[in-house]
């Protein structure tokens, strides 16, 4: 890969990642305080538009395919700045108006993100990993900036929160074109031998492990997505800010020479994937049991639980996607991570309704409070999640394939789980 398009998709990659994170995080506040919808309707708006982003590709590998893997990066950021656009045009629109906006923004966001990490997975596997790092560095970047960026805008003039996003979006569509790939339509799954009417049929380890994985994400919206709630009457927002800056800098630090670790681990005699995702999912659990006593003893625990919940990010990120890679059998590369986001985020969506439903308006800030069970369920479910993840390392790596024609070893860590 050039370094013209490695740059092409750290920056593409960046600046998609900070509109849409400089617009999400205050959309509900902007519909309720510029347009005057209530609580509720504003909350269906915001869950519809997480849910297109993260689930919403899967209608659309059709598409992909019919279009091409780079074509389609290109088409998703143009469809997302032409709404962003209209989103900040001075509409006046009834609920349901926005909520379709604001699911066509989550969609083709969805489609843009899903044909990038398809792309960069359908390189050699030996420039696969560095493709990956950078691309991860990218997504943790962008969502470092783009809160702090929405934040200010919503400050100073939120109207113009929709224009921003759609204008760093425009950016990442002007260096969209030089990703790597051909503007061909991508490849179709390899037919299995004994015929390929099977070839898009969902195979047993890729549904396990899809369903398994899901444990973890239950855990991790528990942080990423509660987390504020939780914390918003003992830690000042603004030093919340710069936990979650803590978590995206050490990521950026962090990602590289531990995904060389990782390598390592894999190969090493009592390592493997199980074992490694059992030692992260330990760690989760540590993390968000602190994370749990941060109502009582305040910023610097949270600060050593993020610390914590970053190091567990940092293995089992990459290690998830690498086993969609590894474990999708027939799926093209654009089904796999698209089916896989499907669970993914209906596991987060879950965890972060679950949570917030039992921390909003609980008292109490001790660790046997009835607003830390969100934390100890996550704990509980990230410990069981990792003995199964290493039982069913040990009991399908040998079922594993080595390789997918055409597309090389498909060994190689992929993208963080964030992006």
């Amino acid at each position: 890969m050039a370094t013209r398009q490695l740059a092409a998709v750290v920056v593409a990659r960046a600046t998609s990642c900070a509109g849409f994170f400089s617009f999400l995080p205050y959309l509900g506040l902007w519909l309720v305080d510029t347009q005057g919808l209530s609580g509720g309707s504003a909350g269906l708006v915001v869950g519809s538009s997480i849910l297109a982003n993260r689930a919403g590709a899967v209608l659309l590998v059709p598409l992909i395919n019919r279009l091409g893997l780079k074509a389609s990066v290109v088409l998703g950021y143009v469809g997302a700045v032409a709404v962003f656009v209209a989103l900040g045009s001075g509409l006046g629109l009834p609920a349901i108006g926005w909520l379709v906006l604001a699911t066509l923004v989550g969609l083709f966001l969805a489609m843009a993100t899903t044909a990038m990490k398809a792309s960069v997975a359908a390189l050699p596997a030996d420039q696969r990993l560095r493709g990956f790092s950078y691309l991860n560095m990218a997504v943790n970047a962008g969502s470092a900036v783009g809160p702090a960026l929405g934040g200010q805008l919503l400050h100073w003039r939120a109207g113009w929160l929709p224009l921003a996003a759609a204008a760093l979006h425009l950016v990442a569509l002007v260096t969209a074109t030089a990703l790597p790939g051909t503007w061909r339509r991508s490849e179709r799954p390899v037919p299995p031998a004994g015929g390929g009417g099977r070839r898009w049929r969902v195979q047993r380890p890729f549904v396990v492990f899809s369903l398994l994985a899901c444990g973890t994400w239950v855990a991790y919206a528990q942080t990423s997505d509660v987390l504020p709630a939780y914390l918003g009457d003992t830690v000042d927002a603004r030093d919340l800010g710069l936990v979650f800056t803590l978590n995206a800098v050490m990521v950026v630090a962090l990602q590289v020479p531990m995904s060389w670790l990782i390598r390592r681990l894999l190969d090493a005699p009592r390592g493997g994937f199980g074992a490694l995702w059992a030692a992260a999912c330990a760690v989760l659990a540590a993390s968000v049991l602190l994370f749990a006593l941060g109502r009582s003893t305040g910023l610097g625990v949270v600060l050593v639980a993020m610390v914590l919940f970053t190091l567990a990010e940092l293995i089992w990120s990459p290690l998830y996607d690498a086993q969609i890679s590894e474990r999708r059998g027939t799926l093209s590369l654009p089904a796999a991570y698209a089916l896989a986001g499907v669970a993914s985020g209906a596991a987060e969506s879950v965890g972060a309704w679950l949570g917030t439903f039992l921390v909003v308006g609980r008292s109490g800030s001790g660790l046997l409070s009835p607003a830390a069970s969100p934390y100890w369920g996550a704990a509980v479910l990230a410990l069981l999640t990792g003995l199964a993840m290493a039982w069913d390392g040990r009991s399908s790596s040998a079922d594993l394939p080595d390789a997918h024609e055409g597309e090389g070893v498909d060994h190689e860590l992929d993208v963080s789980a964030r992006t």
